[in-house]
């Protein structure tokens, strides 16, 4: 005897019961793919990347700072994580880990508004989660870059005048990824060496630490925004 819902015995009870075949199976549903949400930024790094996912839980300890400051200053959630990523695994890669630490130890010669060979307050020439650099800005000359929220607002406000500057200087002439990639390349290289790279036709990144900091900078922005920051 055939089993019970073999295609022969199915065929066989119809045959008998109306004298023709069955009528064919229904195909199984589609299953639509989901669609993609606007802006998504790619990303090479896998879902389960154990280095980020460490980042992302020290990033959620911030969350409703980062998400307040991307409302203020019209910037995407996943744009600041990215540059924190980048700057300073959201504090893990700092000394001490988290907000109070410090990063950038290698020696350089007096620039800026220092002119003793180090720090007077000592080594790490990039301060806090966003890694104010100490040289150049007078905030992380003071106590308060040790505060995330401060930390990170000062760093939005650094991003926004770097916009306004290559939308004065370059005057359209760049497309709006480009300016993307231009404003992150600043906060990392300065907004006139990214604009002197541009102006002699090489990469935007060309005088950015690595030679690569916007494109790392959007591949993270790209893994942050797996998790739904946008």
């Amino acid at each position: 005897m055939e089993r019970p819902g073999k295609k022969g015995s199915m065929f066989s009870w119809f045959q008998r019961m109306f004298g023709e075949e069955p009528p064919p199976e229904p195909p199984p549903p589609v299953t639509p793919k989901p669609t993609p949400k606007p802006g998504n930024l790619d990303t090479t790094y896998d879902r389960y990347n154990q280095t980020m996912l460490r980042q992302q839980r020290e990033a959620k300890k911030y969350r409703l700072i980062i998400e307040d400051a991307a409302r203020r200053y019209d910037l995407r959630p996943s744009i600041i994580c990215g540059i924190g990523s980048r700057e300073s695994h959201w504090g893990l890669g700092l000394t001490p880990p988290g907000p109070h630490g410090r990063g950038d130890f290698a020696q350089r010669r007096p620039r800026g508004e220092r002119y003793s060979s180090e720090p007077p307050d000592g080594p790490g020439y990039g301060r806090g989660i966003m890694q104010i650099d100490y040289d150049w800005h007078e905030f992380a000359r003071t106590g308060s870059w040790q505060n995330p929220r401060e930390n990170i607002f000062y760093a939005c406000t650094v991003i926004i005048k770097a916009k306004k500057f290559f939308r004065r200087e370059m005057n359209a002439r760049l497309n709006e990824d480009q300016m993307l990639r231009a404003t992150i390349a600043a906060y990392n290289g300065g907004a006139t060496a990214t604009l002197n790279a541009i102006e002699a036709g090489l990469d935007i990144d060309a005088n950015t630490t690595g030679r690569d900091y916007s494109r790392d900078v959007l591949n993270r922005s790209g893994w942050f925004q797996l998790y739904d920051w946008t």
